[in-house]
């Protein structure tokens, strides 16, 4: 019996929301698959669909170059890991457009090993197979990337991350100068030295290129102001120019800067409204005006302490697209002071690391009056879990970390503090 594509198309889908509670929830798999009387079916549905991934693992004697192998490296990376197409096709030497094919045939596969392996065969809806799975075909161009392509990839690249506002724009202004001394503009802006807020910082700062690029030529002879406004719920960037306009037949290319710039605001769950018009009563001076309103993001912190780099990248990789904003440190002391300064909802906290280990730094936060109630999970290759707990640490996980099982602790451990 071939398998329903109702089924092939809501695995799709519960598969790209493997670790996102509230959608996984939705998914009708989970209620399909999870035995009756089970409590929690969003963690069946997710330990079902991890093992079954884990089912498709080939043998040791299969060739590592066979389509077995490349079938579970696909779902393994794209799903179990959570990484990107683009990550995905640069590790395995393919093209966005081939990985996509070659993602649907990895997920056609997984689709009939569930079919069978759960009895699925008369439990799907009378009319599943009247329903067509809504998936795009990948198109014959390979490597070639679609913009909703790029602007996806983007948006799953450029975690969430503390940013200096200040830096970000002090930043766009000096990549700019040469355009800024060619134009002969005064720019004003003054430094508001607020908080750091969490911002998709790469995303954020192309966009501002792109506004005071295309704002830059209405200021000639004139100024170029910049202010900032923070609350606690959004971050208002307002750029203003006024001058001598330039006359040089790059209209076109400065709307397509600024439409690139509403889509990438737009990204970050922000709006860029722009205004280009002549002011009242300034005898036509030309004016520009562009005002940027960006959220702040409602996503727990999560400080990762550990001295290697590769194991820092690989855990900010393991929160991006999740409910969890990755923060950084390489020592102790890094550590404890971003812990005290940022009040993380959680640490991860690697215990080998030069000069003052994470043993003691562990038990500095547990004495630190802003720490103490921190959850600490140690996160290491020793087996020493009862030490740690003893130690007042909150979790324990051993290396090397699966995404699935990091996540899973850290909601419980994040729900549990939230509630006292």
């Amino acid at each position: 019996m071939p398998v329903d594509l109702w089924f092939t198309r809501h695995l799709r889908q519960a598969l790209n929301s493997l670790y996102d509670p509230p959608a996984l929830r939705d998914n009708p798999l989970a209620g399909l698959i999870s035995p009756e009387g089970k409590s929690d079916p969003v963690a069946m549905l997710r330990r079902v669909l991890l093992e079954d991934i884990e089912k498709l693992r080939p043998t040791r004697e299969t060739p590592h170059d066979s389509r077995a192998w490349r079938v579970y490296q696909i779902l393994r990376r794209r799903y179990t890991e959570g990484l990107s197409q683009r990550q995905v096709a640069a590790d395995l030497g393919l093209s966005v457009r081939q990985l996509q094919r070659e993602e649907k045939l990895a997920r056609a596969m997984l689709a009939d090993h569930m079919w069978t392996r759960h009895g699925l065969e008369g439990k799907a809806p009378h009319d599943a197979g009247e329903e067509a799975d809504d998936e795009p075909e990948s198109s014959d161009d390979d490597g070639v990337q679609t913009l909703e392509e790029e602007l996806a990839w983007l948006q799953s690249s450029d975690p969430v991350q503390f940013t200096d506002v200040d830096l970000l724009i002090q930043g766009v202004l000096a990549t700019v100068a040469p355009l800024i001394d060619m134009l002969e503009v005064v720019t004003v802006f003054e430094p508001v030295e607020a908080e750091r807020v969490p911002l998709r910082e790469a995303i954020v700062r192309q966009a501002l290129l792109d506004v005071v690029s295309a704002a830059l030529p209405y200021a000639q002879s004139g100024r170029l102001q910049i202010r900032v406004g923070h609350s606690a719920d959004q971050l208002a960037i307002s750029v203003a120019a006024s001058g001598a306009r330039v006359d040089g037949g790059q209209e076109s290319e400065r709307s397509q800067s600024l439409a690139m710039a509403v889509q990438l605001i737009a990204l970050c769950g922000g709006a860029l409204q722009v205004d280009q018009r002549k002011a009242e009563g300034e005898a036509g001076e030309p004016t520009f005006a562009a005002a940027i309103s960006l959220p702040a993001p409602e996503r727990a912190a999560v400080l990762v302490v550990d001295d290697n780099a590769d194991a820092l990248q690989l855990l900010q990789r393991y929160l991006a697209n999740s409910g969890y904003m990755f923060v950084g440190a390489e020592d102790a002391e890094q550590g404890l002071a971003l812990a005290t300064e940022l009040q993380p909802k959680a640490i991860l906290l690697d215990v080998m690391m030069p000069n003052r280990d994470g043993w003691s730094l562990l038990g500095r936060l547990r004495e630190h009056p802003r720490t103490e109630d921190i959850p600490v999970v140690v996160c290491t290759i020793l087996s020493q879990r009862e030490l740690a707990l003893a130690l007042g640490a909150a979790g324990f996980i051993r290396k090397p970390v699966i995404r699935a099982d990091l996540l899973q602790l850290l909601d419980r451990l994040t729900t549990k503090s939230s509630h006292p």
